[in-house]
């Protein structure tokens, strides 16, 4: 029996123990993942030290519990993702249409006086790459976090059990420099990802914020500036399709420690390990009280902040993987209807 015929109707991926596309059991958390790790639940103004960053919110089992949840719910998130990929392949134009305007409308219509701040803010052309952009949904995952944080555990342990082939990674160091010659957002948009795909940002648009403020390149007006102009360009992409998830892994002075001296105890590890790094530390509390701002700043329904406590590695991945699962879930995809006579099909390949 095909995947069509399993799943006649919307799949609607659910977070209430509801069968999803293989049977995948109840979700592993007690509570909508959505927002065990928002921001917006904290007092205001936000502050990071508020989060935990041990603490197994909303996870009453133990690490052997996590990582059998973490390999069973990866095959569901799998599944999603050719869900996905199956939509833009294949899905009617009415089903697009659908798709389409139920992401569009999360985030505000644009403006008058939108467009015109746009205009301060953008370049043209960073408006022409933005207008270029294919229409269609996609996945965003955008990864923060200091040094030894676990944004590349997450990347191979929740992201690669995704099919490869639909994933698209970007990291963003330092600006080259033909970069810091062009508009900041302009390398951003290059490694955006297709209709389809999930983007992974390890690192993203926010080190154009963070680094030159805590460097003082740039004014604390410029500052305020970008963080004005990354709220536009998010709301723009949700526009376009993007479901966004930005999460910020959190882990404390101690664990950090912990594990950049281990990458010095294995040779194996020494090229995970930067100089800079001992520097960043001398600015924990410094990067701990600009990303609490930041991220109040640019939290939004359509495009939320997680901070998630990640001293144990193995529930950081655990909770990022259930925020993929359930922005996919917010998609209310239908698996295409085939466009042919099935049964006759069938008979054709049988006598083949």
């Amino acid at each position: 029996m095909s995947k069509n015929e399993k799943n006649p109707h919307r799949l609607d991926v659910p977070l209430d123990g509801v069968r999803g596309p293989k049977g995948a059991k109840k979700t592993p958390f007690d509570g909508d993942p959505r927002s065990l790790w928002r921001v917006n639940q904290y007092p205001s103004p936000f502050t990071l030290d508020d989060v935990p960053t041990r603490k197994k919110i909303g996870f009453k089992g133990k690490k052997d519990d996590g990582e059998d949840a973490l390999a069973e719910r990866g095959e569901m998130l799998a599944d999603l993702q050719e869900l996905m990929w199956a939509h833009v392949v294949s899905a009617s134009e009415t089903d697009q249409r659908e798709v389409a305007k139920a992401i569009a409308t999360r985030v505000p219509r644009r403006t008058p006086q939108e467009k015109a701040r746009r205009e301060e803010l953008f370049s043209p052309a960073v408006e022409e790459a933005l207008s270029k952009l294919a229409r269609g949904p996609r996945v965003l995952l955008v990864l923060q976090g200091m040094d030894a944080a676990g944004k590349g555990g997450v990347v191979k342990q929740v992201v690669t059990s995704m099919d490869p082939m639909g994933v698209e990674v970007a990291g963003f160091g330092k600006p080259t420099p033909a970069e810091q010659r062009e508009h900041y957002l302009e390398r951003v948009i290059r490694r955006l990802p297709r209709p389809g795909h999930v983007g992974v940002f390890d690192r993203s648009h926010y080190e154009d914020v963070l680094v030159p403020s805590i460097t003082g390149t740039e004014s604390p007006e410029e500052v305020d500036r970008r963080i004005e102009a990354l709220i536009l360009f998010e709301r723009e992409l949700v526009r376009l399709g993007f479901v966004i998830i930005k999460v910020k892994l959190l882990i404390s002075q101690e664990e950090q420690l912990d594990r950049l001296v281990s990458r010095l105890d294995r040779e194996e590890k020494h090229w995970k390990y930067d100089p800079s790094d001992a520097d960043a530390r001398a600015e924990f509390d410094t990067y701990q009280e600009l990303y609490s701002r930041v991220m109040e700043a640019t939290d939004a329904d359509h495009a939320p902040w997680h901070a998630i406590g990640a001293d144990r590695k193995w529930y950081s991945r655990l909770a990022v993987q259930e925020l993929l699962i359930a922005a996919f879930s917010d998609l209310k995809l239908r698996w295409p209807a085939a466009d042919y006579d099935v049964e006759a099909e069938r008979e054709r390949l049988l006598k083949s």
